[in-house]
């Protein structure tokens, strides 16, 4: 009994030893990992500065083409902008060109309007225009509107008649219309002549001839004066606008 227990303290104390040493080795283990993380880290701080101007460098090459973008973008925003303005400008020209228009176009409307709603007046009586018209036996009734119609055709016939002659006369270099310039004007347009010529007197331009053909010029002009015998069922112009008794 007194062996057993003399070994137990000793056994006890061995065993506390080989903890000891355990400990130990482990603490000197983990001084030793401690050792070696340092450089670990300092490699580590070491490779991030080195890095760090590479990564600069990428971010700014990055950023390049980034603003290129941005400007490229503006430009085609400032494109599109001038375009719409000059869409606009356009579009208001155009507007206001049709607007002009359509003032032109109602200020002609307007004056024909009013135009139309003056009555038509002429110079010749239209009683006269109206018996005359009556003459022809196939007419039974004249109203007054184609007896107003008529004499308006009428006055501008005779206004053109009278230009002809005038432009005649200034041809010849006279002041005084005469009835060979009146033939002359009817001569030049054709369907006057056709229904006219005939009608008017040649004794006028027959005269001057004959004055100066010597001693026959009085005969000549007695017979020049005697007019040509008309065509059956026709009438001479002036006749229409002779008292009818």
């Amino acid at each position: 009994m007194a062996t057993v227990a003399a070994a137990a303290p000793e056994h006890i104390e061995a065993m506390e030893q080989v903890e000891g040493e355990e400990q130990a080795a482990r603490a000197a283990a983990a001084a030793a990992a401690d050792d070696v993380d340092v450089p670990t880290d300092a490699m580590e701080q070491v490779g991030g500065d080195e890095s760090a101007p590479a990564a600069a460098a990428a971010d700014d090459d990055a950023a390049e083409p980034m603003e290129q973008g941005e400007e490229e973008e503006a430009t085609e925003i400032d494109a599109e902008e001038e375009a719409d303005a000059g869409a606009e400008a356009h579009m208001e020209a155009s507007e206001q060109a049709e607007e002009e228009e359509r003032e032109e176009v109602h200020a002609v409307a307007v004056a024909k309007e009013e135009a139309e709603a003056q009555p038509l007046q002429t110079v010749l009586p239209l009683g006269r225009v109206k018996r005359i018209m009556r003459v022809d036996s196939e007419i039974k009734k004249v109203t007054a509107e184609a007896s107003l119609l008529v004499a308006a055709a009428t006055e501008l016939f005779l206004g053109s008649l009278a230009a002809g002659a005038h432009t005649a006369a200034s041809q010849g270099g006279r002041r005084t219309v005469r009835a060979a310039h009146v033939r002359a004007a009817v001569r030049a347009h054709r369907p006057t002549a056709d229904f006219l010529l005939d009608c008017l007197p040649a004794a006028a331009e027959a005269a001057p001839r004959v004055a100066r053909s010597g001693s026959d010029g009085a005969a000549a002009v007695a017979e020049a004066a005697v007019p040509k015998p008309l065509p059956r069922g026709t009438r001479r112009i002036d006749g229409f606008f002779q008292k009818v008794t």
